[in-house]
C-alpha cells in the first residue's frame, strides 16, 4: 500500500511539473509567434513608401492650391494707395486753405514756365557746383581762422557728419518699395480691368478721355497741356460747387445719350455679324463643305 500511494505522489508531482512546464514554455511560443506575424515583408516595405510618397505629393499639390488661392485673395482684396492722396487733393482743389493752394499754384506755374526756357539738367548741376564750392569756401576759411587763433582745425559739418550721416535706413527702404509695389499693382489691375473691358461704360469713358488728349495733344506741346490742365484742377471744382445742380443735369443728359448710342451700336454690330453668318454658312452650303439643315433633315 504505501509503495502504491508512493507510486500515485509521484505521478501527482510529475504532472504538475509537466504542466508547469508547458505553461512557462507556452508565452515565448506565442511572443516568437507574434513578431514573426508583426515583422514587415519586403513587399509591404514597397507598399508604404509608395503610400507615403503619394500622400507627400498629394499634401503639395494642396498646399499650391492653397498658395494659389491666398495670392489671388491678396490681388482683389489690394486697397487703393491714393486714399490718403485724394483728401490732401481734395482740400488743395477745393481750396480750402487759400494760402496753401495758392502756393502750390503759383510754385507749379513758376516750374512750368522756368523749365521752358531752362534745362533742367543744366539747372541742377548749375546749383551743385556752385552750393557746394560756396560750402568748400566756407569750411576751408573757417579751418583757416582756428588755425590763426591756435585752435585745433574742425570742420564745422563735424557733428553732421558724425550724428547725421547721409543714407537709408534698411526698414525704411522696404516700407518705401512696398508701398511702391502695392502702387504699381493697384495702377497695373485697374488698366486690366479697363483694357479688357471689366465694365463696359467704364472702359468706353477712357477711351472717349484718351481721344480728347491725343487730339489734343497733336495741336499742343505736354508743357502747355499739363499747365492747362493744372488750372482747370484748380478751378473746376469750385465751379462745380458753384453751379452743382446745372452740371450735374448736363452731365445726366450727356451720360444718358452715350449710353444710347453705345447700345445702339452694340445692336448693329450683332445684326451685321449675324448677317455676316449667314452669308457665310450660304457659301459653305453651295461650296459642299457644310449640309445644309433641311438636307440633314431628309437624310435622317
Amino acid at each position: 500500500m504505501e509503495d502504491t500511494q508512493t507510486m500515485n505522489t509521484e505521478n501527482i508531482i510529475n504532472d504538475f511539473i509537466l504542466k508547469d512546464n508547458k505553461e512557462n514554455d507556452q508565452p515565448p511560443i506565442e511572443q516568437h509567434h507574434q513578431h514573426s506575424t508583426m515583422e514587415p515583408t519586403k513587399e509591404t516595405q514597397k507598399e508604404l513608401i509608395e503610400e507615403t510618397t503619394n500622400m507627400l505629393e498629394k499634401l503639395k499639390e494642396v498646399a499650391a492650391n492653397k498658395d494659389k488661392a491666398e495670392k489671388k485673395r491678396q490681388v482683389k482684396n489690394i486697397e487703393n494707395p491714393f486714399k490718403n492722396l485724394t483728401h490732401r487733393v481734395t482740400q488743395l482743389v477745393y481750396w480750402e486753405n487759400p494760402t496753401h493752394s495758392g502756393a502750390i499754384l503759383a510754385a507749379s506755374l513758376s516750374f512750368l514756365i522756368f523749365t521752358a526756357y531752362y534745362s533742367l539738367f543744366n539747372t541742377f548741376f548749375a546749383l551743385a557746383a556752385i552750393l557746394i564750392g560756396v560750402n568748400w569756401i566756407y569750411v576751408m576759411g573757417f579751418k583757416q581762422f582756428q588755425s590763426l587763433i591756435n585752435q585745433k582745425p574742425v570742420n564745422p559739418h563735424e557733428h553732421l557728419l558724425v550724428n547725421k550721416p547721409w543714407y537709408i535706413e534698411r526698414e525704411d527702404a522696404e516700407k518705401y518699395l512696398d508701398s511702391i509695389i502695392d502702387t504699381a499693382n493697384f495702377v497695373l489691375l485697374e488698366a486690366q480691368r479697363i483694357a479688357l473691358v471689366d465694365d463696359p461704360m467704364r472702359t468706353m469713358r477712357h477711351v472717349f478721355m484718351f481721344y480728347i488728349l491725343w487730339t489734343l495733344g497733336t495741336w499742343i506741346s505736354f508743357r502747355t497741356l499739363f499747365g492747362i490742365g493744372l488750372i482747370l484742377s484748380f478751378s473746376t471744382p469750385i465751379t462745380y460747387q458753384k453751379n452743382k445742380e446745372v452740371v450735374d443735369e448736363k452731365l445726366y443728359q450727356f451720360n444718358k445719350f452715350l449710353r444710347s448710342h453705345f447700345d445702339r451700336g452694340l445692336t448693329i454690330a450683332k445684326q451685321h455679324s449675324g448677317g455676316v453668318y449667314e452669308k457665310a454658312k450660304s457659301f459653305a452650303v453651295t461650296k459642299g463643305l457644310v449640309n445644309d439643315d433641311k438636307t440633314a433633315k431628309k437624310e435622317e
